[in-house]
């Protein structure tokens, strides 16, 4: 059993001190309609809030309400997004990993409504454990993020909105199935209840994912006639979600509070050469976030952010028959995580500028115990503890009535991480070594806006964007593993020059509108940390590495009379700059020249019609390029129908009382993969083939 650190709620308390302060001292303050009305001169009411703050950056955002009746996942949407790279482990709920333009996953910034995801126990994110069925939009942001989210992101970052309760109540109710015993169901309320706003959300989701693969036992060259079809094994899950959201105005404070909890059941299967039988992992993990928006304070010149949030980990590892080590193979780590953010905004439209600030300061604590397979000797590594502080500022200069934006800005990062350990003094490589370490750096940046062309139908703009961003290394890397991975405290932050330049277009006419991005960016990454082997058994991570990453994207979508058209391409070239001689001018694994996506559908009154494809280039899979790793290119081909049975006649009025919120009931079906590929994303973890899935979709 673990234990709280004695400070977790300490970052809490003081966030929800703060705002209490905020929400007294409004008194006799003016309303804000007309500082928003003087900003939204220069932006589209359309656009997201986070949009607005960032208006240089090159960044989309995806409403999964069209999403809606059918069953999709976050890694299906998110790989059809240009610049976007998914690798999975395996079908639906495997392990799966997110990087943008061409960097390492570890290298991105996950966020939920601007809660960081990213843990500083190994750096990246599964995109398993995120939630996806109770979310109302996905911001992807591929220069950087706008102020006010923390971390230095080197490939970029990604946004997961929650969904908002306002309007009329409606219930929404969705029962789903398809290949390899799947099954989901799902219920959403929203609504608004004297004066507030509430969301409540609930998921259950199960599947076997025992699709059939080709096994080729490790003899892909030596012996290709050893090969067989066979079932993937120990790859089911369980999945339960569910979150409450509540929002509301005190003065001109607007309130958002929202608490996710999510609980998944897993087998844990291996490579497709050597599957495992009883290896699982049992993860829950409950975030609570709340947060305040402050506008028109001091007649319209401040605007006042903050966020608290707080997020408790239990992750259990169960190997009973150490199919994957021996000695001690089970393991529980408890992962804490907790900060209270600050961001002023002050409008000094006379002076033709915008300033924002952001402070803030997190905490992170990370837990382990070991047991035997038969869960005695138990053994405690020593805690780990990462607290983090930053501030941020940034200065909108506007021009030309807001026709050309320029935004530098910069971050002051700091970071003090704490590991003790039981090891004797005599057996360390450095006996001397301090259990504490600091890491101090800026991340400087700039971005370029101008609205050259600008029409009631149409506009063209352009944008520019630079800047030096650090990634921190993982406890992992900074610390080791028992027996496995060498510590080096010694190692310096990944450090990376980016740049950008491109245009945004739009079109719209009558029932045609239409909107592209052509983009070219690049990236000098330097000081990359790379595992060497240290021993016949062991790894040691060390700075040896550096990339170039040069690339293209091209981001298009078309809509008229119910069609629709969307294509998304991404050109790039990683390659890897390091001075080993064995590694220098090789291509980075796992990152393919080109990558497309594109689909075309047709929607009726009663009925919609969309086929989708994916391309993705060939890739090696290894760091020096053998032929052995090497992928060919790939197209996979979907198709959906969604069947309207029933839409009630008249959309309401919700300004009128009485009104009632439209039915409606679909029936989707989703065919995946029509060409039954067979194919892998990573080393020896195949993907499924052909598969379908069908839902019932209520709205009421």
């Amino acid at each position: 059993m673990h234990k709280r650190p004695k400070r977790i709620g300490k970052i809490l308390h003081l966030g929800l001190f703060l705002f209490s302060v905020q929400i007294f001292s409004q008194e006799n303050q003016k309303a804000e309609t007309s500082t928003v009305k003087v900003v939204g001169k220069t932006s589209s009411n359309s656009q997201p809030e986070n949009f607005r703050k960032n208006p240089t950056g090159f960044q989309t955002s995806i409403d999964l309400d069209q999403y809606n009746a059918r069953y999709t996942n976050l890694p299906d949407v998110l790989e059809r997004e240009a610049g976007v790279r998914i690798r999975r482990y395996g079908g639906l709920g495997s392990y799966s990993t997110l990087s943008l333009r061409g960097t390492n996953p570890n290298q991105s910034r996950i966020f939920i409504d601007g809660v960081p995801f990213n843990n500083a126990q190994g750096g990246e994110v599964n995109l398993a454990d995120l939630p996806f069925d109770n979310l109302q939009s996905i911001e992807v942001y591929r220069s950087g993020a706008p102020v006010g989210f923390s971390g230095s992101a080197i490939g970029g970052s990604v946004n997961l909105v929650t969904r908002t309760g306002s309007g009329l109540p409606k219930t929404r109710v969705n029962i789903g199935a398809g290949s390899f015993n799947t099954g989901k169901g799902s219920i959403t309320h929203t609504g608004t209840y004297g004066g507030i706003g509430t969301s409540v959300f609930l998921l259950g989701e199960k599947s076997d994912q025992n699709f059939s693969y080709l096994n080729n036992h490790g003899t892909l060259l030596v012996n290709p006639l050893d090969d067989t079809i066979d079932k993937r094994r120990n790859a089911q899950y369980e999945r339960t979600s569910g979150m409450l959201g509540l929002s509301g105005d005190i003065g001109a404070t607007k309130i958002k509070f929202w608490n996710d909890l999510n609980y998944r059941f897993h087998g844990i299967p291996g490579p497709a050469s050597n599957q495992t039988q009883q290896v699982h992992r049992r993860y829950l993990r409950n975030t609570t976030s709340l947060g305040t928006d402050t506008k028109g304070l001091f007649d319209g010149l401040l605007r006042l952010e903050t966020r608290t949030f707080t997020s408790f980990t239990n992750d259990d590892l169960f190997d009973p028959k150490s199919e994957f080590s021996k000695g001690t193979p089970n393991s529980t780590a408890f992962m804490g995580q907790s900060g209270f953010q600050i961001t002023p905004t002050l409008y000094l439209l006379e002076y033709y500028q915008i300033l924002k600030f952001h402070a803030g300061i997190e905490r992170e604590t990370f837990e382990r115990s070991r047991s035997t397979p038969q869960n005695i000797d138990l053994k405690y590594e020593p805690g780990k503890t990462r607290t983090y502080t930053t501030f941020q500022v940034e200065d909108e200069f506007r021009f030309l009535d807001g026709k050309l934006v320029f935004t530098p800005g910069v971050s002051w990062d700091s970071y003090r991480d704490k590991f003790q350990t039981d090891e004797p003094w005599y057996r360390k490589q450095d006996p001397f070594a301090s259990a504490t370490k600091t890491t101090d750096f800026s991340n400087p940046k700039a971005g370029l806006l101008w609205r050259f062309w600008e029409k009631e139908n149409y506009s063209l703009e352009f944008k520019s964007n630079i800047a030096k961003q650090y990634r921190i290394p993982s406890f992992l890397e900074l610390f080791g593993e028992v027996g496995t991975i060498i510590a080096n405290d010694s190692l310096k932050p990944e450090r990376s020059e980016n740049g950008d330049a491109g245009i945004t277009g739009k079109y719209k006419n009558g029932e045609l509108k239409s909107n592209i991005t052509i983009s070219y960016f690049r990236k000098r990454i330097k000081d990359m940390i790379l595992f060497i082997p240290n021993s016949q058994f062991t790894l040691r991570p060390e700075n040896v590495d550096s990339a170039r990453i040069d690339g293209a994207e091209v981001s298009h979508k078309t809509e008229y009379k119910g069609w629709k058209f969307l294509l998304e391409y991404t050109y790039q070239e990683a390659i890897n700059t390091s001075p080993a001689p064995y590694l220098n001018g090789k291509y980075l694994p796992l990152r393919p020249k080109h990558e497309i996506s594109g689909t075309i559908a047709y929607r009726a009154k009663t009925w919609e019609l969309g086929f989708e494809g994916v391309y993705v280039g060939a890739v090696f899979k290894d760091r020096t390029n053998e032929y052995v790793n090497y992928q060919p290119a790939r197209q996979i081909w979907n198709a959906y129908l969604t069947l309207v049975l029933y839409s009630s006649p008249e959309e309401p009025d919700p300004t009128k009382k009485g009104e009632k919120t439209p039915r409606e009931l679909l029936l989707s079906i989703d065919l995946r993969n029509m060409g039954d590929k067979r194919v892998e994303d990573i080393v020896g973890y195949p993907l499924p083939g052909r598969n379908w899935f069908i839902t019932l979709s209520g709205r009421f």
